[in-house]
C-alpha cells in the first residue's frame, strides 16, 4: 500500500510488526460483546460482514491504511460476536438440559397424582453414562467427577455433569476414576445453584460456559460402574500421573503434607490436596498463579529444554521440534487445562517459528495465538484465565522489549527485568482483578522475586523425584526435602500480606467507564503521548477503581432505612443500612450446592462491597445453624464487624467458638443479647424480642433460641424472626405493639412448624418475605403457610422466585423492589 503511511497514518513500524493484532483485537472484542449483548440476527450479521468486506476492499484500493485496518477489525468483530453467541447458545441449552427438564416435569406430574408437590425448578433421578473428563478430585466429604455425558436413561444426549460421590467408599475408589474412562451411575440431577442478587455473578451460566450443564449427587462409590477403560494412550498417561502423585507424596509428605500437596499442584496440576487456607493466602499475596499449572510452568519447562539443548550444542530445527513434542506431551500429562493449552500453543508456535527460521515479533505471535484460541473456543473470552494469561504475557512482552534497549550490567538486568515485568503485569491486570475477583493486590510486586524462583525449584525438584524414585527412595526423599523447602518458603512468603494488609484489598467491581479511562491513559502513557498527563489520568482512574468514591457517599446514608433480604439459597441473610449509614448484617447464609462453595465470600460479600461497606458496624447471629452462620467466617475476616450479637451461647458448638475467636481477632465486641435489649441506631429502635434468659446451658443449637429483632421507625416495623417455631411465636404475640406497616421475615423459611394463624393475626403483616432455596429438599415454603400470610392481607415475596428483596422506607411509606423486577409501594 504505497503512500499508506502518510495518507492513512496507520501503518507505522510498530503497527506492521504487530499486524496480526488488528484482526485479533477485533475478534476478541467481538467475542466478548457476543456474550455481553443480545445476539444479532444472521441476516444482519451477514450484511455487516459484507459491508466490512466491501469497505476493506475500497480502502485497500484507495491506499487508506487506517480505514482498511478499521474495516478488517470490524469484520472480525462481527465474526467474533457471531461465534461466541452461537457457542453460548449451544453451551447453555445442550440436549442434556432438555432431557433433564423432561424428566423433572414427569416427576412433578407423578408427585401431583400422589398429592405431593415438587418445586418447579426441581430435580430428576436418572442413570447417566459418559466419559470422565479428568481424574477424580477429593473434596470435603465427597469425591468430584467431571463427566461428558452421552446417554441419560439410554437416550443419546450431550452435555456435562459434575457429580459429587458421597459415602465412605468414595475416597477408596479415587484411583479407579481416571480421565478417559467410561462410567455409568444412578444420580440425582439438578441445575447448578444460582443466586439472584445484585452484583453477584451468574454461577450457573459460568459453569455452562465451562461445559457443566448439571450437577448431581451419587449416594455411594459402589454405584459408580466402570464401563470401559480409556484409550490406551490415555490409560498410560493416567497411570503415569498416578505414579507421579504417589512418588511426590512418598518423597515430600514425610516432611510436610501441605508441601506435598503444593508440589503436586505445581508439577501435575493436582490441587485436590490443597487446603483452602493456603489457596486464600496465595491469592491475597498475588502469587496463586505459581501453584496453578499455567504459562509459568510451561515457560520454565521450555527454558530448561532450551538450556539443555544449548549445553548439548544442539539448537537447530531438531531441537526446536523435540522441545515442542516434550511440551505437548507434558500438557497432555497434566490434563491439558485451558491455560496450559494456551501456553503450550504459544511455546510451540515459537519453537516451530525458530525451526523454520521465522523471526516474528513476540507480540505478533501472541496475537495469532489469541485469535486461534478464540476461533476454536469462542467462550474462552469468558474464562478469567484467558484474560490473565494474555494480559500478563502482553505486559511482559512489551516491557521486556523496552528493558532490552536499556544499558544495564549483567547483574542488574535480571533484577530490573523481573521488577519491570511485575510492575507491568500488575498495571495491566489491576482492573481485571477488581472486575473478576473483587481483589487488588500489590504484594506480587515484591513477592514474585521470591515466588517465581521458589516455584522453579519446587517444579524442578518435583520432576526430578519421579525418575529418582524408581532407583532409590532415599535419594527421592532427599530431593523431596528440597521441594518441601521451596513449597514451605512459597507459603511463608505470603505472610507479607499479614504484616502489611494494605497490600491486598477487596473491592467492588468498578464501573466500566473507569476501566476504559484507565486503559486508554495507560496506552497513551506507553506511547509517550503527553506522558505526564496520561500517567496522572491513569493513576486517578486506578484510585477510582480501588476506592469507588461513590461508595463514600452511599456510606453516609440517605435518610431512609434499607433492608435487603439476600438470596442465599436455603438460608438466611438480611443486610440493613440505617438512615445515617450505620450497617448491620443479620446472618450470613451458608451451605451452598458444593462443599467448596463459600456463600459468605461468593454471595454475601459482593452485596456488601457493592453497598460500599468497608467495615460492618453490627453483625447478628440469630442462632448457630449452618444455613445462618456458614458464611459468617468470610464476612468477619473481610468486613471486621465492630459489634457481634449472639443469643443463647452453646459452649460445645465449635463453629460458634471459632467465630468468636475470629471476631476477637478483628477487635469486635461480642455480646449476648436478651429480650427487651434496646439499641437506638440512627433514630431507629432495634429491639430484641427473643430469646429470654436461658434456664440451662445449651448443649446443641436450637431453632427456638433464635434472636428475634424488631426494627421500629416511626410508622414502620420490620421483624426478623430467625428460625423460631410455634412455641416462641406464642410468647411473642403480646410483645409486638401494633404498627401501621409491618414487614415480617417469615420464620424458618416458611416451614409448617412456624407462622401459626394466631401469630400472624397478632402481627398483621403487610409484607412477608420468605428466604428459601430453589428446589430445596424441605418443600419450603409450604403452600399452606403462604396462604396464611395471604389470608391476613400480606403481600408475599420469595427469594427463590423473586431473588433479593429490598425494602426501602422513610418511616411512613414503604417501597419494595426485587432482583427480578417486581415492585410494590405502600403509603
Amino acid at each position: 500500500m504505497k503512500g499508506a503511511s502518510t495518507r492513512g497514518g496507520f501503518c507505522t513500524a510498530a503497527a506492521v510488526r504487530a499486524v496480526a493484532a488488528i484482526p485479533a483485537v477485533g475478534l476478541i472484542a467481538g467475542a466478548a460483546s457476543g456474550l455481553a449483548l443480545p445476539p444479532i440476527s444472521s441476516p444482519l450479521a451477514a450484511a455487516l460482514l459484507v459491508t466490512c468486506f466491501c469497505a476493506a476492499a475500497c480502502a485497500w484500493h484507495r491506499s487508506r491504511s487506517f480505514a482498511f485496518g478499521l474495516a478488517i477489525a470490524s469484520g472480525f468483530f462481527v465474526g467474533g460476536a457471531m461465534l461466541s453467541a452461537d457457542a453460548s447458545r449451544q453451551a447453555l441449552r445442550p440436549s442434556l438440559r432438555a432431557a433433564f427438564e423432561d424428566l423433572a416435569r414427569r416427576e412433578r406430574q407423578h408427585a401431583a397424582v400422589e398429592g405431593r408437590r415438587l418445586p418447579f425448578d426441581g430435580e430428576a433421578f436418572a442413570t447417566v453414562t459418559g466419559v470422565l473428563r479428568s481424574d477424580a478430585a477429593v473434596a470435603s466429604g465427597s469425591v468430584l467427577l467431571s463427566i461428558s455425558v452421552d446417554t441419560i436413561n439410554d437416550h443419546v444426549v450431550d452435555g456435562g455433569v459434575q457429580a459429587s460421590v458421597v459415602g465412605s467408599l468414595a475416597a477408596g475408589q479415587v484411583e479407579m476414576w481416571r480421565a478417559g474412562r467410561r462410567v455409568r451411575m444412578p444420580i440425582q440431577l439438578r441445575r447448578p445453584s444460582r443466586y439472584l442478587d445484585p452484583d453477584v455473578p451468574d454461577f450457573e451460566r459460568a459453569l455452562g460456559w465451562r461445559g457443566v450443564t448439571l450437577v448431581g449427587t451419587v449416594k455411594s462409590g459402589a454405584l459408580v460402574e466402570l464401563v470401559a477403560p480409556a484409550e490406551p494412550i490415555d490409560e498410560c498417561i493416567a497411570q503415569l500421573r498416578a505414579f507421579i502423585r504417589r512418588a511426590v507424596s512418598r518423597a515430600v509428605s514425610g516432611w510436610s503434607e501441605r508441601s506435598a500437596a503444593i508440589v503436586s499442584a505445581i508439577v501435575i496440576g493436582d490441587r485436590a490436596g490443597l487446603d483452602d487456607e493456603v489457596q486464600r493466602r496465595l491469592q491475597d499475596a498475588g502469587t496463586y498463579h505459581v501453584i496453578a499449572i499455567s504459562g509459568g510452568n510451561i515457560a520454565i519447562l521450555a527454558g530448561l529444554l532450551l538450556a539443555a539443548f544449548r549445553c548439548g550444542g544442539v539448537l537447530g530445527p531438531f531441537a526446536m521440534i523435540a522441545a515442542s513434542v516434550v511440551l505437548v506431551s507434558y500438557a497432555r500429562l497434566v490434563g491439558g487445562g485451558a491455560s496450559v493449552q494456551r501456553a503450550t500453543l504459544m511455546a510451540v508456535l515459537y519453537f516451530v517459528a525458530r525451526a523454520l527460521d521465522q523471526r516474528s515479533p513476540a507480540a505478533n505471535t501472541l496475537a495469532v495465538v489469541a485469535a486461534a484460541v478464540v476461533t476454536a473456543q469462542p467462550l474462552a473470552v469468558a474464562d478469567p484465565a484467558f484474560v490473565l494469561t494474555f494480559g500478563a504475557t502482553l505486559a511482559i512482552v512489551l516491557v521486556t522489549t523496552a528493558v532490552r534497549s536499556w544499558t544495564l550490567s549483567r547483574l542488574l538486568f535480571p533484577i530490573v527485568g523481573m521488577l519491570a515485568a511485575s510492575l507491568a503485569t500488575e498495571t495491566v491486570l489491576l482492573p481485571v482483578g477488581a472486575m473478576l475477583f473483587s481483589r487488588v493486590t500489590f504484594a506480587g510486586l515484591v513477592l514474585n522475586f521470591a515466588a517465581v524462583p521458589l516455584m522453579t525449584v519446587a517444579q524442578v525438584a518435583g520432576m526430578a523425584i519421579v525418575p529418582v524414585a524408581i532407583i532409590s527412595d532415599r535419594a527421592a526423599l532427599a530431593i523431596g526435602f528440597v521441594a518441601h523447602l521451596a513449597a514451605a518458603g512459597l507459603v511463608r512468603s505470603a505472610d507479607l500480606v499479614q504484616i502489611a494488609p494494605l497490600l491486598c484489598s477487596r473491592v467492588a467491581p468498578p464501573h466500566w467507564s473507569a476501566v476504559i479511562v484507565y486503559y486508554v491513559a495507560v496506552a497513551a502513557a506507553w506511547r509517550r503521548r503527553d506522558r505526564l498527563t496520561a500517567t496522572t489520568v491513569a493513576v486517578l482512574a486506578g484510585i477510582w477503581i480501588l476506592a469507588e468514591p461513590w461508595t463514600l457517599l452511599v456510606g453516609r446514608g440517605d435518610g431512609r432505612l434499607h433492608v435487603t433480604f439476600a438470596d442465599v439459597g436455603q438460608g438466611d441473610s438480611a443486610f440493613v443500612r440505617f438512615p445515617s449509614g450505620t450497617t448491620m448484617l443479620v446472618d450470613a447464609g451458608g451451605i451452598g450446592g458444593m462443599s467448596t462453595f463459600d456463600i459468605g465470600d461468593r454471595v454475601v460479600a459482593p452485596i456488601l462491597r457493592a453497598a460500599g461497606v468497608r467495615r460492618l458496624d453490627y453483625m447478628v447471629l440469630t442462632h448457630g445453624d449452618p444455613d445462618h452462620i456458614g458464611g459468617a467466617p468470610a464476612i468477619v475476616g473481610e468486613f471486621r464487624p465492630r459489634h457481634v450479637w449472639e443469643g443463647i451461647p452453646v459452649p460445645p458448638f465449635e463453629p460458634l467458638h471459632v467465630l468468636r475467636t475470629a471476631a476477637q481477632a478483628v477487635a469486635a465486641t461480642w455480646s449476648n443479647v436478651r429480650t427487651n435489649d434496646r439499641t437506638a441506631i440512627d433514630g431507629v429502635d432495634v429491639i430484641v424480642r427473643h430469646p429470654d434468659v436461658p434456664d440451662w446451658e445449651r448443649q446443641r443449637v436450637r431453632n427456638d433460641d433464635s434472636i428475634v429483632l424488631e426494627l421500629r421507625w416511626r410508622d414502620i416495623s420490620v421483624v426478623l424472626t430467625g428460625d423460631i417455631g410455634r412455641n416462641v411465636e406464642r410468647t411473642l404475640k403480646g410483645r409486638m405493639p401494633a404498627a401501621a406497616i409491618r414487614i415480617v421475615k417469615v420464620p424458618h423459611h416458611g416451614s409448617l412448624t412456624s407462622s401459626t394463624p394466631e401469630f400472624l393475626a397478632a402481627l398483621a403483616p403487610k409484607i412477608a418475605v420468605v428466604s428459601a432455596g430453589r428446589a430445596n429438599h424441605f418443600g419450603h415454603p409450604v403452600p399452606e403457610v403462604i396462604r396464611r400470610y395471604q389470608d391476613v392481607g400480606a403481600k408475599v415475596f420469595r427469594t427463590d422466585e423473586d431473588g433479593a428483596v429490598t425494602v426501602d422506607t422513610d418511616g411512613h411509606s414503604v417501597d419494595v423492589r426485587t432482583f427480578t423486577g417486581r415492585t410494590l409501594s405502600l403509603r
